[in-house]
């Protein structure tokens, strides 16, 4: 089972419910009774938990919330409920090509069906990307360098965060450990530390540098005195 793609439609399904029965001027039953009577697949029990929820205060201030958010964004997506994969997958039979980042930009995310962008600028940032591909003295575009494609130079680097326009993938990770980073792997060399003093203490034949060895695992060499940070022997 795809757990991901799961939990989407399940979500999918839930805001379809809302969006065709919910009414503030109606009680938690009444939309309960209108939903069911019409539509077999709603289960009148979940549908219950789920319209009672949609009253209570704290989903209301994140109702709230969320559409004030939603009213600030200076580029809203229109991409219906088909993925960037399924997208990107569809221009590729059309055109022989997998498209770039500024061809999704431009294709799939700014503008509606009958083309026309959903702000003026969403149309200023197409019109920069079909500038820089149209300049025969620029490089060619290399659709995986992400720092120097066409959509970077229009719309700045990534942050920290998964990549735009391309859906699921690995998460881009900042150059350099931090200094919480370093001092996670201090501790974890720490409890490393410990556990092979404990083991060597327990199981006094385990050769452990033989094991870890083949494991192809380089840790630490513990001498014969426990480790300064090892715990007392009436809490092990």
């Amino acid at each position: 089972m795809d757990i991901p793609k799961h939990g989407e439609k399940w979500r999918t399904w839930k805001g379809l419910l809302k969006s065709r029965g919910y009414d503030p001027n109606l009680t938690s039953d009444e939309i309960v009774t209108q939903q069911t009577d019409n539509d077999d697949r709603v289960n009148p029990t979940q549908f219950k938990e789920l319209v009672t929820r949609w009253f209570t205060p704290k989903f209301q201030t994140t109702c709230a919330a969320k559409r004030l958010s939603r009213s600030k964004m200076k580029e809203p997506h229109v991409t219906g409920t088909k993925s960037f994969a399924r997208l990107a997958h569809k221009a590729t039979k059309n055109h022989g090509v997998y498209p770039t980042r500024g061809e999704m930009c431009i294709i799939t995310t700014r503008t509606h069906k009958d083309e026309s962008f959903v702000d003026d600028k969403a149309a200023n940032v197409v019109a920069s990307l079909k500038a820089i591909a149209n300049d025969s003295a620029s490089k060619p575009i290399d659709s995986h360098d992400f720092t120097n494609d066409e959509y970077s130079k229009v719309k700045g680097l990534e942050k920290r965060g998964y990549v735009r326009l391309v859906g699921r993938m690995p998460t881009i990770k900042s150059n350099g450990d931090s200094s919480t980073n370093s001092h996670t792997i201090h501790q974890l060399q720490s409890v490393v530390n410990v556990m092979m003093y404990i083991i060597q203490e327990r199981i006094p034949d385990a050769n452990l540098p033989t094991l870890l060895s083949n494991m192809n695992i380089q840790l630490p060499r513990v001498g014969s005195s426990a480790p300064s940070n090892s715990l007392p022997s009436n809490e092990l």
